[in-house]
């Protein structure tokens, strides 16, 4: 850290994707909060299609990954923020680490989003599912347990999963065109120090100015 804000990164493509990826996470944590893991529990216990996939791990994962992503892109976004790329070539490794951040975290949720994406089609496509009410709009009993079966929800959140990995993947792409070699803006400034003329003097003790000729 240089001690140095800079605003500029904010005006960058890649600024604007972190902002961007911030607000699809938070997004796609909304969502994944409303499901319901009682119907998750229900529609894995029936195994009617898709018996490979357990949405109770995919809701775990989801809201893990989530996270993280989330917590990686605020520190990522704070540390430029903070003047990170004023450090000079140090900067070019921290970028690249960035870099493989973006990658590692696209993928991941891309194919999060694709298994929640699955995950809804699951809970649509059970035909005990639709019958116990899935696609009402109340609370029910589930196991004991009152829960809101929340439709959609994990259609939701599987947009926003896929266009966060998408939105990582396109800031991979832009990483290497930021400036390593930017410099921090001067907040003063100094009056310049303007030579005196030499004075000298002749053997009768005048003093003589030097005129200056320019050529």
């Amino acid at each position: 850290m240089t001690g140095t804000f800079d605003y500029g990164y904010l005006s960058t493509p890649t600024g604007q994707l972190n902002i961007a990826e911030i607000v699809c996470l938070i997004g796609a944590l909304i969502s994944i909060g409303f499901t319901s893991r009682l119907y998750c529990e229900l529609v894995d216990n029936l195994q009617w299609i898709y018996p490979e996939l357990s949405t109770l791990l995919v809701r775990s994962t989801y809201q893990a990954f989530a996270i993280f992503c989330f917590t990686v892109t605020i520190v990522i976004l704070i540390v430029h923020i903070y003047g990170i790329r004023f450090t000079g070539r140090n900067y070019s490794y921290i970028n690249r680490i960035c870099l493989i951040f973006n990658v590692i975290m696209g993928i991941m949720m891309i194919i999060i989003g694709i298994c929640a994406a699955f995950w809804e089609d699951k809970l649509r496509r059970t035909p005990a599912i639709i019958r116990r009410g899935y696609l009402e709009n109340g609370y029910q009993q589930i196991y004991g347990e009152t829960t809101h079966p929340r439709p959609g929800a994990a259609a939701a959140a599987a947009v926003f999963a896929i266009l966060t990995g998408i939105l990582f993947i396109i800031e991979a792409c832009t990483r290497p065109m930021l400036d390593t070699g930017v410099k921090p803006v001067p907040t003063h400034y100094t009056i310049p120090v303007i030579p005196q003329r030499e004075v000298i003097k002749n053997n009768k003790g005048e003093r003589i100015i030097p005129i200056e000729r320019i050529i």
